[in-house]
């Protein structure tokens, strides 16, 4: 069984991330023929409109990944039934899901204005275009949702890759047609119907194949869940709920507040960097996607004592992502920026740092999330998400007047830093491994020795590549060539006498000697 979740999240990990490899590049020239032939503006309202209606996403409430928990045993067991009981509950959910978010999406749409600080007159775009616009990325939410249900029990059945391969292979090929269109009619609506029409087929593709791969969904439409199992599922999503709601505040409402406090062409400079970061964290959240079935099987079929080990790996390796990226984007930020879309397009060093420090936090948190989530323990820690939410908001607006951008970055992740760390590690050690405050505390040293690590790695890297000349893609490349081996070298060096680096050398070494 071990063997089979380590193919499994192998599988997972490394068909998601050559497709996701291919797909970012392809995206990345999109965006730079996308800010080029259409301006700042657009960028900033693609921004916008993203966040908002990942805002609007909301009601979704959480119930994939209380589904997916609720498929891991009845996977595991093989019980067909119940798979379809829960399968055809989550139908229904979805349907209902889209009507809401169709209807909540449309009376946004008077109050877009509000959400720019510019001075429409003064855009490349008038009112009426801007909510056509909007009501496009509205029905690319909505339709999101048709079919969608079935990606759940993909992605639980520890089969994530099939999904990845599907959402990249289609990516790949909308962003090819788009930057096409773009060259040919420079024109949005083109370029948002066919996003559309990429999510309506992804969709259907994907429903195509869990149906061949799971052809008793068809034969059993008509299986309903017990109101034990309906009260279970209805106890996971409220407390998800609380969560989908702090990570819609904290990660969904940045560029709303930048748009609204700072401007809408401080937002288009802002989703660059976005981009970049979530390009990175696509690869990262790849590797712990990929592993989530595997921990969710692991935690219905282990002993703790074993749990806790392979969690102590995965930290390892959250740990390690962590301190890469950061170091990665603190030095290289503003350096790839200006290559990428123009030097008058950078943040201030200062604002590169705290997006940068922002993204790190959320990759540590990673490996605790995975477990927490696997383990179901939803109920445990709600609380923490609305005063990290709120907390988030109101640092933000309070430090946008102070610091513009800077200031929205830094009260959201003061949020998450000061709030939502310290609690999902109580939770997870407490409910989760049952264990005492000394391994609670040996775990919070962890942390805070992986900071430290980053910290004096970055500082060293940033005055070492200070020494480089300026300027020139082979520079950039040689800087970006120090920035990954040193850090690679410094975390290894720091831990190779513990068991997760001896677990990695040693599958390392398996994967060698089988090719």
């Amino acid at each position: 069984m071990e063997q089979s979740r380590v193919k499994n999240s192998i599988k997972n990990t490394s068909f998601g991330m050559i497709g996701m490899a291919v797909s970012l590049l392809v995206q990345f020239i999109s965006r730079t023929v996308f800010i080029k032939l259409l301006g700042d503006a657009y960028n900033g309202i693609n921004g916008l409109f993203s966040n908002i209606l990942y805002v609007l996403n909301l009601a979704e409430l959480g119930f994939a990944y209380s589904i997916a928990y609720a498929l891991y045993a009845p996977l595991e067991q093989g019980n067909k039934e119940k798979i379809c009981a829960i399968m055809n509950y989550l139908r229904k959910v979805y349907g209902v899901i889209a009507c809401v978010v169709a209807i909540a999406g449309l009376a946004c749409i008077p109050f877009l204005q509000y959400l720019i600080k510019d001075d429409i007159a003064s855009l490349p775009f008038t009112l009426n275009q801007l909510r056509v616009y909007f009501a496009i990325y509205l029905g690319n939410t909505v339709f999101s949702y048709v079919f969608s249900y079935k990606r759940t029990l993909i992605t639980a059945d520890q089969r994530a890759y099939i999904v990845s391969n599907a959402d990249n292979i289609s990516n790949i090929i909308l962003f090819i047609v788009q930057i096409a269109l773009l060259f040919v009619w420079k024109n949005y609506y083109l370029y948002l119907a066919l996003m559309v029409s990429k999510t309506l087929i992804t969709n259907i593709a994907l429903s195509l194949i869990a149906d061949k791969r799971y052809p008793y969904l068809r034969e059993n439409r008509a299986l309903r869940l017990g109101k034990e199992d309906c009260a279970k599922i209805a106890k996971n999503v409220s407390a998800m709920f609380f969560h989908k709601f702090g990570g819609v505040v904290i990660y969904g409402t940045t560029t709303i507040i930048i748009s609204a406090f700072v401007g809408v062409v401080e937002a288009g400079y802002y989703s660059n960097y976005l981009l970049l970061v979530r390009a990175v964290n696509a690869f990262i959240n790849i590797a712990f996607n990929s592993i989530t079935a595997s921990v969710g099987n692991l935690c219905v079929s282990e002993s703790r004592a074993y749990q806790k080990q392979v969690f102590y790996r995965v930290s390892y390796a959250a740990n390690f992502f962590a301190i890469f990226s950061f170091v990665c984007y603190a030095t290289l930020f503003n350096d790839f920026i200006a290559l990428w879309v123009g030097a008058d397009k950078t943040l201030s060093f200062a604002t590169a740092l705290i997006i940068s420090a922002s993204a790190a936090l959320t990759t540590l948190r990673s490996a605790t999330n995975t477990f927490k989530d696997a383990k179901g323990l939803f109920v445990k820690d709600w609380g923490k998400c609305i005063v990290e939410a709120f907390g988030g908001v109101a640092m933000a607006i309070a430090f946008s007047y102070l610091w513009g951008t800077f200031g929205v970055v830094l009260g959201y992740t003061l949020a998450s830093l000061i709030v939502a760390l310290p609690v999902e590690n109580i939770v997870l050690f407490k409910f989760g491994f049952e264990e005492k405050a000394k391994a609670l505390c040996n775990q919070f040293l962890r942390l805070l020795w992986a900071a430290v690590q980053a910290i004096a790695i970055a500082l060293a890297l940033f005055f070492a590549v200070k020494l480089l000349p300026v300027g020139g893609v082979g520079w950039f490349i040689v800087k970006a060539g120090v920035c990954v081996l040193a850090t690679c070298l410094a975390y290894f060096l720091l831990s190779f006498r513990g068991e997760p680096f001896a677990y990695y050398k040693n599958m390392l070494f398996r994967l060698i000697k089988r090719r």
